[in-house]
């Protein structure tokens, strides 16, 4: 692809693959198709990681937001495996890329948390169903952080990751563009024209990898992908160690950091409560509760906090698929809060669907349809 400048607007600039958006999962892709031997480009409309991939306290967990028990009564024990699977072979593929490109990781595993007797009762029976069918889990009856939880479902290989590293040393060898961001898309015979700011792109094949901006480039996602906001808070270095193991508890996650800070997130998770404004601050307000509830000691220490948009789907999983309008374009889209547990195995899918006609299985966005 030839090099680009803003100033020139209407230049038409030719590529085999354009990937719209230089998040963690456009990174992945866009790495993925090139290990193909396709020529790709990255376009993105602020800078690398900008969005929630570089909002996030880069917790790569094993399975989904819910319990492995309500997983199997939504969609079936053997989807229910599948899915978790899929979050394994996931987080094992990202360590192997982490560790060949000299990316910080490190293996902490995870404690999905309960505050409530019904949340014991449903950990306690999703340790046991995960045992079953072969994943490495334990329950503990009681709180391992002594922080007022009272039981918890432990994931010992889950990892941490620099997630900002990680997308840039991805995208190392990969033309991309920032400050490039897409208006609409238009087929134009064999290929389709890519409108952005400055100029247009004639791509043969265009990913769209925006997450909740998706409804913005395409009318096919305004029923399916809504806006979800996410907070990170973290404290300024504490004077002592108060988390050996990162923790989750509902739509709260939370670590302390190599220098001893602790990080804070919370998201919504409803696709039926979308964000209603810039000062809906719902969100926020519940995390500080939380804090206060079980890590007084950090309420006064925050020195930084960050906000970021998220896209969910209508059943929180990720949608891979190609715009039935414009079959050239393909996306992944819709990670909710669980990106990092998702994304470089929603890249195999998709290179897949891409470069093979493969189906890309539990998360076609054809489910929805």
């Amino acid at each position: 692809m030839t090099a680009m400048d803003n100033r020139q607007v209407g230049r038409v600039d030719t590529c085999e693959v354009v990937v719209i958006g230089a998040g963690l999962v456009g990174a992945t892709v866009a790495a993925s198709l090139a290990s193909e031997g396709l020529d790709v480009a990255v376009l993105e409309a602020r800078e690398v990681a900008g969005g929630a991939t570089g909002h996030t306290a880069g917790l790569v967990l094993t399975g989904l937001p819910i319990p492995y028990a309500q997983a199997i009564t939504q969609s079936g024990r053997e989807a229910a495996q599948a899915l978790w699977r899929l979050t394994v072979d996931n987080r094992e593929r990202l360590t192997a890329v982490a560790n060949r490109l000299g990316v910080a990781l490190e293996r902490t595993g995870s404690l999905n948390l309960a505050i409530n007797a019904e949340y014991v009762k449903m950990l306690r029976t999703s340790a046991e169903m995960l045992i079953a069918d072969g994943f490495a889990v334990r329950f503990e009856e009681d709180d391992p952080l002594s922080r007022g939880f009272i039981a918890a479902l432990h994931c010992p290989d889950d990892v941490i990751v620099d997630t900002v590293a990680l997308t840039e040393k991805l995208l190392h060898n990969i033309p991309t563009h920032s400050g490039t961001e897409v208006y609409g898309l238009e087929q134009d015979g064999d290929h389709v024209l890519v409108l952005a700011r400055g100029r247009t792109v004639k791509a043969s094949t265009v990913v769209l990898a925006v997450n909740a901006y998706a409804p913005l480039i395409d009318g096919y996602f305004a029923d399916k992908v809504a806006p979800a906001r996410g907070h990170i808070f973290a404290t300024r270095p504490l004077d002592e160690r108060l988390i050996a193991t990162p923790g989750r508890v509902g739509s709260f996650s939370f670590r302390q950091t190599s220098d001893d800070r602790l990080l804070f997130c919370a998201w919504q998770t409803q696709y039926e409560a979308p964000i209603t404004g810039p000062d809906d601050d719902s969100v926020e307000i519940d995390l500080m509760r939380f804090v206060g509830r079980h890590f007084p000691e950090a309420i006064n220490q925050f020195v930084h906090r960050w906000s970021t948009i998220m896209g969910t789907s209508r059943d929180g999983l990720p949608l891979i698929g190609a715009l039935p309008h414009l079959p050239q374009v393909f996306f992944a889209v819709g990670f909710s809060s669980y990106g990092l547990s998702l994304a470089f195995a929603s890249a195999e899918l998709l290179t897949g669907l891409i470069v093979r006609g493969a189906e890309p299985t539990l998360l076609s966005a054809r489910r929805l349809e």
